[in-house]
């Protein structure tokens, strides 16, 4: 609900009010944003700062009032040359001299409901006239010859406001936009901690946590796409009280998000695409628009803050008929064979998936061109028929016939220069004509998708694969980052354009794809987790959370990745032991239980399987499908406990729990071991049972081989489970196996199935 009255806007969702006001000078002054107020619109006097004089030696912005000084003002938007001397959100030269002052004024709003469309392909958030609404607020300048429109979208259900700016030159000349974040959000005080999710490949958005002072912190990615470096969703916390603002953009391309503390101890957020990376040139009567933001707010705490952001991306990130759908499991080829296969193997793999209840069958790279290893055939997207002489459509056909879907890996942004496509059109290949070389990463090159030809033949060339072979998904990958920025493409004269175009087509192309085949669905990859981000999941229905599988690097990864978004995005996998990555043995198990919480996926040579293990993993996969619903969809929660990680999943109602319990290393003699679970509801009585895995023995190749493992069953009351917890048997831990004692060797696990009596 968004009410204005004497010029305050209180912009009201389920739980929050964000309130700013129209001062007397037509600036935006942001006012509270937190938890929601009866009747703000009494409370302006209260909620205003007070500036009785001016702060020494800082700019006022006019001499008819010398207290407001833009430093020192809360607002909704910042300018340069005008006296703040923070980040600018908005920042444009124009004129031959390039001038760099801005003033902008209020000039009028409007309030609508439902959602306001995008002029351009950016994705955005979606709503109906029943649960959201908005208010669009217009600030002009007529000097500088610049309109900005600022637009508030409000999604009850979750608690979300979402923000973009549309900034257009209303003058006869040429100007140069040098900054446009989508997001301001100015806070008294500076008492927070500051959460960000960072690493690299193979260890994508770890949590990080630093307590903010005076000074600028940034976060940011400057490769072209989200990064594995530093995923855009960012969270304040207060290290008082709990409370808690989180701010995310759906954007697929370069960003920075900036906290600043200026001097008098405010804290200054802007969330949008990175200005480092960034420039547009617009012509009189034309106008940018940026990428929408969103930000929530929480009195309490991380976990609902979490539950919030997961509700919003289900609710109104996500599209399609995947949209609400248990996601399959998968088994994907490429640790099972690489680059290595024929059709018969392929028919090998694809009757063995089928016997152990894989729901997708997903043929990794090397089935097309002559892509017998990394150097060759990017962009070639035909099949090789000394592989596969029947053609993709025999192997989906095999795979359809055994009752799973067929998919299909395509990297479509790339091309190498060992590939038909790259002879017959070298200048479609991004980078300078005047240059000999260019930057090379993994034996590949871009491909500048933002010309409509190229475009056009990717749409064209993947439509037709889709449609001939009968694919029902996707794994599409993106192995690299932009380097090299020349474009031929005549709509392009300024290259600090290039990486915000290249996000544009690549949504384009994603979108053409969503809408001709809707029932398809599209897992993101980009070296793993590198483009994990809310524009990849508007038409992804999952994306590969890392290409790291091992389950012990896999526990930091997916926590800190649940803190933004949820498990029924989150690709999960089982692969070989030892590790490729780490070189660290795990059970088949571990490895298991830690893949359940998100979207399955085996990649692992199913072939060399002993009976044993085709026995266990048709076990797992039977146990996942029985509980996925919960794993996907459930409310999760993590805690860590020193050498112990516990996870749990549960039905909104709590009446089923599913909790794994992790031990990284053993100790000898070890400390005694206390299961609480604080999902449990204090009303009910639980019966708490070890899932039976089906393999009655230990094998570890020690003197507690071919021993029994535990019996333990408990029937428990919610507030037991919940705060004095269940008090677990012995671990085996260098007084010799005695009956009933847990083996817990190195990187074990276990998982409990809690269900309401």
């Amino acid at each position: 609900m968004i009410t204005i009255k004497n010029n305050m806007f209180h912009l009201a969702t389920a739980n929050t009010s964000y309130i700013f006001f129209i001062n007397s000078l037509g600036l935006a002054e942001h006012l509270y944003y937190g938890k929601k107020l009866r009747n703000p619109e009494y409370d302006i006097p209260s909620l205003r700062e007070k500036h009785v004089g001016p702060r020494v030696n800082e700019t006022s912005l006019t001499p008819d009032d010398l207290t407001i000084q833009p430093v020192n003002l809360m607002s909704e938007f910042s300018t340069e040359d005008k006296g703040d001397y923070r980040t600018p959100s908005i920042a444009v030269s124009t004129g031959r001299k390039k001038l760099r002052t801005l003033d902008l004024r209020f000039s009028g709003y409007t309030s609508f409901t439902g959602i306001q469309r995008f002029s351009s392909p950016l994705f955005q958030a979606l709503g109906s006239d029943q649960n959201t609404c908005g208010v669009s607020l217009e600030f002009r300048d007529p000097v500088a010859g610049v309109k900005a429109t600022f637009l508030y979208t409000l999604f009850d259900d979750s608690d979300v406001i979402t923000r973009r700016v549309v900034i257009e030159n209303i003058s006869s000349e040429p100007m140069t936009l040098r900054s446009a974040y989508s997001l301001q959000l100015d806070l008294p005080g500076h008492d927070y901690e500051l959460i960000t999710f960072t690493g690299a490949q193979l260890r994508e958005r770890k949590e990080t946590r630093q307590t903010i002072t005076y000074g600028k912190y940034v976060n940011e990615s400057r490769r072209g796409a989200s990064s594995a470096e530093a995923n855009p969703g960012i969270i304040l916390k207060s290290i008082h009280d709990g409370q808690c603002y989180m701010t995310n953009l759906i954007y697929s391309g370069s960003h920075r998000e900036v906290v600043e503390v200026n001097q008098f101890g405010k804290t200054h957020v802007l969330s949008g695409i990175n200005d480092d990376t960034f420039e547009a040139d617009l012509a009189p009567n034309s106008a940018f628009e940026t990428p929408e933001a969103i930000m929530l707010y929480s009195h309490l705490g991380l976990d609902d803050l979490a539950d919030k952001s997961h509700r919003f991306i289900r609710e109104h990130i996500q599209r399609g008929p995947w949209k609400d759908r248990l996601r399959p499991v998968a088994f994907n080829t490429w640790e099972a064979v690489h680059f290595d296969f024929e059709e018969r193997k392929l028919s090998g793999l694809i009757k063995q998936a089928a016997e152990l209840g894989i729901e997708v069958f997903v043929l990794d790279d090397g089935w097309f061109g002559a892509r017998n290893d990394d150097t060759s055939s990017l962009g070639d997207w035909q099949v090789n028929t000394l592989k596969i002489p029947g053609g993709l459509a025999t192997v989906s056909k095999e795979c359809h016939r055994r009752g799973m879907m067929f998919g299909l890996w395509l990297e479509p942004e790339m091309v190498s220069l060992n590939s038909y496509l790259y002879r017959k059109h070298p200048d479609w290949m991004l980078g300078d004509p005047s240059r000999k070389s260019h930057a090379v990463s993994r034996n590949q090159y871009f491909l500048d998708i933002t010309r409509d030809d190229v475009q056009d033949y990717l749409i064209s060339t993947m439509k037709h694969l889709i449609q001939n072979a009968n694919v029902d998904y996707i794994k599409w990958d993106m192995n690299r980052h932009l380097s090299d920025m020349y474009s031929a493409n005549p709509e392009i004269m300024n290259m600090g354009e290039y990486q915000h175009r290249y996000i544009l087509a690549l949504y384009r192309i994603q979108k053409s794809l969503a809408v001709t085949f809707p029932n398809l669905f599209i897992e993101n990859c980009a070296s793993g987790g590198a483009r994990f981000d809310l524009g990849m999941l508007c038409y992804g229905s999952a994306i590969w959370t890392s290409d790291c599988s091992d389950p012990i690097e896999r526990i930091p990864i997916i926590e800190g990745t649940s803190m933004l978004y949820p498990l029924s995005v989150c690709g999960t996998s089982v692969s070989t032991s030892p590790n490729y990555a780490t070189f660290r043995s795990t059970d088949l198990e571990t490895r298991f239980a830690v893949a359940l919480f998100g979207v399955l996926n085996y990649s692992i040579d199913i072939m060399k399987f002993s009976d044993r293990e085709k026995a266990a993993v048709k076990d797992q996969v039977e146990f996942y499908r029985q509980y996925r619903q919960i794993l996907q969809f459930g409310i999760f929660r993590k805690e860590v406990r020193g050498n112990i990680t516990v996870w749990s999943a549960a039905t909104p109602d709590r009446s089923v729990i599913l909790v794994l319990y992790v031990q990284t290393l053993m100790r000898s003699n070890c400390e005694d071991d206390i299961l609480t679970v604080s999902q449990a509801d204090e009303n009910f009585v639980y019966r708490v049972v070890r899932r039976d895995d089906r393999a009655p023995v230990w094998d570890i190749g020690s003197d507690v081989s071919k021993f029994k493992k535990e019996e333990e069953s408990y029937e428990v009351t919610g507030d037991t489970l919940k705060w004095a917890g269940i008090k677990l048997s012995d671990k085996c831990s260098g007084s010799g196996y005695r009956n009933g004692m847990r083996v817990m060797p190195d990187f074990s696990s276990r998982v409990y199935i809690i269900k309401k009596i």
